[in-house]
C-alpha cells in the first residue's frame, strides 16, 4: 500500500476530514503529511503505528510495507517482501484454522446447561437480596 493510500484510509476510518486534522491527531505538522503524500518523506516507525491504528491494520504490516518503500538496497527489498509475504501466509493459515476448529466443534446441549446452572448458582452465591432490587458482588482476586 503505498503513503498515500494509507493516509487517506487512516482518515476515512478514523472519520477526519483534512490532512490539518490527521497531522494534528498524529501530533506532526501538515508539512510533513503533506510530503508523505508526495513521496518526498516516509512515516518513522512511531508515525506508521499510529497511521495502522487509525487506518485498522496490522502495526507491523504497515511498518514492514513503509519499511519496503524506503529500502535502498535489494537485500532489504527482499527482506521486507519475504516479511510481507510470510506474514500473509500466517494470518491466512491461521484464519483457516480457526475457522476449522469452530466448525469441528460439536455442542453438546446438556453439557451447555450444566455449565449454565453452575455458573448461576456461583453468581447467585454472591448476591445480596433486597425487596425490589439485587445486587450482584463479584469477588476480585489480587
Amino acid at each position: 500500500m503505498k503513503t498515500a493510500e494509507l493516509l487517506d484510509l487512516a482518515k476515512n476510518q478514523a472519520n477526519i476530514e483534512s490532512d490539518y486534522a490527521l497531522a494534528k491527531v498524529l501530533g506532526i505538522s501538515n508539512g510533513y503529511v503533506s510530503e508523505y503524500r508526495k513521496g518526498k518523506r516516509h512515516p518513522s516507525n512511531e508515525i506508521a503505528v499510529k497511521l495502522a491504528t487509525l487506518a485498522k491494520l496490522d502495526e507491523m504490516r504497515v511498518i514492514a510495507e513503509v519499511e519496503l518503500q524506503t529500502a535502498n538496497t535489494e537485500q532489504k527489498k527482499e527482506f521486507w517482501n519475504q516479511f510481507l509475504k510470510t506474514r500473509g501466509y500466517a494470518a491466512t493459515l491461521g484464519t483457516i484454522g480457526l475457522g476449522l476448529a469452530l466448525l469441528s466443534t460439536t455442542e453438546n446441549t446438556q453439557a451447555s446447561e450444566i455449565l449454565h446452572k453452575n455458573n448461576y448458582q456461583q453468581l447467585t452465591q454472591n448476591c445480596v437480596h433486597n425487596k425490589d432490587v439485587l445486587y450482584i458482588m463479584r469477588k476480585i482476586k489480587k
